[in-house]
């Protein structure tokens, strides 16, 4: 890392195609994506991408989709990641699609977008055949022979992708937050809303054509397609794709990533899963405590230290791993140390799918746990309407803030203030000593009791995360018999270590043992730490996870999760 350069020199871009040829061009025979077919790896170098961008392009031009919306719909995948880049950068709009979602859920989406083709992967096709549209279905699974088609048209002289003309300031991504009918709001981006949000982030975070990511979080996520797709493309580095969760540390011993772009939740289940393995070594508990001490005895810390003294937990993530970029969520400032502790660079940031996505984040060289950094490079930040301590809903303004959303001229003007702010719907503080913004909840999932205060769920999450037992909670607003609103929570417990403290987890008085338990670590470890006005008043346990999003939030409304 430079000594005294706080914003780093980075090429300006207007679209996804000049991301693409451009980097073609200074990178051409470097790896682009490092895949894997019947076990073996192979390697796909940037020449070849664009190769296979224009192909692919040139076919979906001769198909007639110039200038029409085309979905992308599937698990993570070069296919993906081709058809995306094919799609904005010679043919038309590209609509990525959850690939959990139901079918009536994406009938619903494609229906709105008003999509004229989708391309899916394999596993969605019964999914996809069931869907009574008018529009194209297009199997990756036939992507070569795509390839094959577009690659013989442009040989015989089809011009297409050459010829076609993109407006950086016009729709290029539609993305739909939710598939609902009745709430589905489609997210106008532009090709420039999300390339200066490449261009800032970059100004901020070093990446280089030595880099490799391991992409795990899905793609159709603005999140992950920004970070740890295209991101990674503009710098030369390359991409892997994870297998499945459950093999994820076999990926990392395999692919060896030097960047991990995840979200807290699963932060939180990887770090307790390396600290366990290394506690049931024999002095393992001895080690992380010594190992912690060694690593912060200078007053200047050093990664590179962390790194030899813990080598055993970075052969665990492949050897290489050096930068975690957490977003989606705010990451306990302790499991944040821990990581740095360990020898890992660990950056925080924030956004919605509104802001392309990132829109306030920690850079290499100002870093604060706890909080979520400062504005990127070009963009401006305010808190709303603040209260006594300082807390009022995040407003941020910038080039990469969306268009709007689409054919929803109300919603859209909702979302912004009369300066031309963007109202994120989450509340905010600043921290007084850096300037950097806490986030400290959504204003949607506000509760207000009974005498009319205000709670936010996710402060008594914070505290109950932390308890010994708890896998998994949500606070909420309970309403009683009298129509009084009270805070309640439910739990998933952590079952496998409440059996290990010999705490009763099956049979006709487990019930009785877990809820005197957990009566007893609210008392203790939430609401004494608490005002009364906050206390957790009600509890439940579930015996199953909470139903969550592809990006490992908790669905707060869901039927499932609000089941008493």
């Amino acid at each position: 890392m430079e000594k005294n350069i706080l914003v780093y020199d980075v090429r300006p871009i207007s679209t996804i195609r000049e991301l693409i040829e451009t980097s073609a061009d200074e990178f051409k025979n470097r790896t682009a994506f490092v895949l894997k077919d019947n076990d073996k790896l192979y390697e796909k170098r940037y020449h070849d991408v664009l190769e296979d961008v224009k192909n692919l392009s040139t076919f979906l031009n001769a198909r007639g989709f110039e200038g029409k919306r085309v979905a992308v719909i599937g698990k993570n995948s070069y296919n993906w990641a081709l058809t995306y880049l094919a799609v904005t950068s010679g043919t038309g709009v590209i609509v990525p699609i959850d690939k959990d979602l139901k079918a009536p859920e994406i009938t619903n989406i494609l229906k709105l977008s008003e999509a004229s083709a989708v391309l899916f992967s394999p596993e969605l096709a019964s999914t996809i055949a069931s869907i009574d549209l008018p529009l194209e279905k297009l199997p990756m699974a036939d992507m070569n022979t795509y390839l094959a088609e577009g690659s013989s048209l442009r040989i015989g002289g089809d011009m297409s992708y050459e010829k076609h003309v993109i407006d950086p300031y016009a729709l290029g991504v539609l993305i739909y937050t939710s598939g609902t009918t009745g709430i589905a709001k489609g997210v106008m981006l532009s090709q420039y809303n999300i390339c200066s949000d490449i261009v800032a982030v970059l100004k901020q975070v070093k990446i280089t054509p030595e880099d490799r990511t391991l992409s795990v979080l899905p793609l159709h996520h603005t999140y992950e397609s920004m970070a740890g797709f295209l991101s990674i493309l503009y710098s030369g580095a390359s991409i892997a794709y994870m297998t499945s969760l459950t093999h994820l540390l076999a990926d990392f011993r395999e692919y060896q990533p030097t960047i991990f772009i995840a979200v807290p939740l699963l932060l939180k289940t990887v770090h307790s899963g390396i600290i366990k393995k290394v506690k049931a070594v024999p002095g393992g508990s001895a080690y992380l405590v010594v190992g912690k001490a060694i690593t912060t005895l200078s007053g200047a810390f050093s990664y590179q230290v962390a790194s030899k003294v813990f080598a055993n937990v970075h052969a665990a993530f492949g050897g290489k791993l050096k930068t975690i970029l957490c977003g989606a969520a705010a990451l306990d400032p302790a499991i944040f140390k821990d990581f740095q502790k360990l020898g890992f660079h660990v950056l925080c940031g924030y956004g919605l799918t509104e802001t392309s996505p990132i829109c306030v984040m920690h850079s290499d060289h100002v870093i604060k746990p706890g909080t979520v950094g400062l504005p990127i490079c070009g963009s401006k930040a305010k808190i709303l309407d603040p209260n006594e301590e300082g807390i009022g809903e995040l407003a941020v303004k910038g080039p990469n803030v969306m268009l709007g959303y689409y054919k929803n001229p109300e919603a859209t003007a909702e979302a912004f203030t009369a300066d031309g702010y963007f109202r994120t719907g989450d509340l905010a503080k600043i921290d007084p000593a850096s300037g950097h913004y806490i986030i400290t909840g959504r204003i949607k999932n506000m509760i207000v009791i009974g005498n009319g205060k205000k709670v936010f769920p996710e402060e008594i999450e914070y505290l109950l995360d932390k308890c010994d037992g708890v896998k998994e909670c949500m606070a909420y607003g309970h309403v009683d018999e009298e129509g009084y609103v009270m805070v309640a929570v439910k739990i998933f417990p952590d079952f496998e270590y409440l059996k290990k403290q010999g705490i009763e987890t099956e049979g006709e008085n487990a019930k009785k043992a877990l809820e005197e338990y957990f009566r007893t670590v609210v008392k203790e470890k939430v609401n004494r730490n608490l005002p009364g006005y906050k206390a957790v008043r009600k509890i439940t346990l579930r015996y199953r996870e909470f139903d969550k999003t592809t990006t490992k939030k908790i669905r707060r409304n869901s039927a499932d999760n609000m089941e008493e």
